[in-house]
């Protein structure tokens, strides 16, 4: 996956955000309530998140995003299927600060 940034915790640094090797994904919902409702479902299904705000270059619209590593998709996609509550869109981070649409 070539281009792809991915951001979370290193061994070595603990509790501290860094760049990591693994890609992720950006989940955005339609309102902060429904991410809410997404975050306390992944977690009661055990996919590691992480609540960021939503980056300015997805949608001017302030509000809460969701990010899970990318090989945690499958299991997100089953988790709020079953919930009713799909993302409206879902995104990979990319080098330069650019971000490549993904189905969910």
């Amino acid at each position: 996956m070539s281009g792809l940034v991915a951001f979370g915790r290193t061994e070595n640094e603990g509790d501290k955000l860094t760049r990591a090797t693994d890609p992720v994904l950006i989940l955005i919902f339609r309102g902060t309530h429904q991410v809410l409702s997404a975050e306390k479902r992944l977690k009661g299904g055990g996919v590691p998140l992480r609540l960021i705000p939503v980056p300015r270059r997805l949608t001017s619209d302030c509000g809460l995003a969701i990010r899970i590593p990318f090989d945690q998709l499958g299991r997100a996609r089953e988790i709020l299927s079953g919930a009713r509550l799909l993302p409206m869109s879902a995104y990979l981070p990319r080098e330069g600060g650019e971000y490549a649409p993904v189905s969910f």
